[in-house]
């Protein structure tokens, strides 16, 4: 793992904690990306889908597919131990959760998902090294299985990339001091690597998956992926 990937790590076992107090106010209409990242899952209801959930922090992503597909069997990945124990807590009372604490570049993938999902954590990736981690999840799907993301993602024209930090800042203000926002902001310069969403639905489709979508949006924070 290099230099920046321990930082990272090192600042999420930190915010565990205190990590939903604080999320959903720093990410603009997270629980409407929820929604819309658990209506791409393509499954009837009493089927069990295996669904591996890629940086699955607290556990909200796997919670809402619980709540929508109870006999789901997830897989919960986070390279931090303290998001792991938060996860459990929430997510005690349901059954069929398995937890795997790691770099999830490194994950092999050999219980065949039917459904890789992932929220806010593929920004963190060089775009340089996403083509290799997108086949390695089309190869472990079968026909038919799906992957999609809620994450960053940057626009194609700087006036628009200052356009979106202006009403994520609108946002932010809502809940934070200038202060705080400018701490906020420079973490994100520091850790994340966001690429633009043409580039991500471009790179998807080269891969191989089918059906590509964006199925929702709003400034830089979006919901895509597809279907092999």
């Amino acid at each position: 793992m290099n230099t920046r990937f321990e930082a990272i790590k090192k600042h999420f076992e930190s915010e565990a904690e205190r990590f939903d107090k604080v999320f959903f106010k720093v990410a603009p209409f997270y629980k409407e990306a929820i929604g819309a990242l658990v209506l791409t899952l393509p499954f009837a209801d009493g089927k069990k889908p295996k669904v591996i959930d890629l940086g699955c922090g607290t556990g909200n992503i796997t919670k809402a597919v619980k709540e929508r597909y109870p006999d789901a069997r997830v897989a919960c990945l986070d390279m931090a131990q303290g998001m792991i124990e938060m996860a459990k807590a929430k997510l005690k009372n349901h059954k069929d959760i398995e937890y795997w604490v790691g770099d999830i570049r490194r994950y092999g993938y050999s219980d065949k998902p039917d459904a890789v999902i992932s929220s806010l954590v593929l920004h963190h990736l060089d775009k340089k090294n996403k083509k290799l981690f997108y086949r390695k999840i089309f190869n472990a799907l079968p026909k038919g299985g799906v992957f999609y993301t809620a994450d960053f993602v940057l626009p194609p024209s700087d006036y628009l990339a200052k356009a979106y930090v202006g009403q994520w800042k609108k946002f932010l203000r809502k809940s934070f001091s200038s202060s705080q926002i400018n701490e906020i902001l420079t973490k994100h310069k520091e850790e994340d690597r966001p690429a633009e969403l043409l580039f991500e639905i471009d790179l998807l489709r080269k891969v191989g998956f089918r059906d590509v979508e964006v199925v929702w949006k709003n400034y830089n924070f979006a919901v895509y992926g597809g279907v092999k």
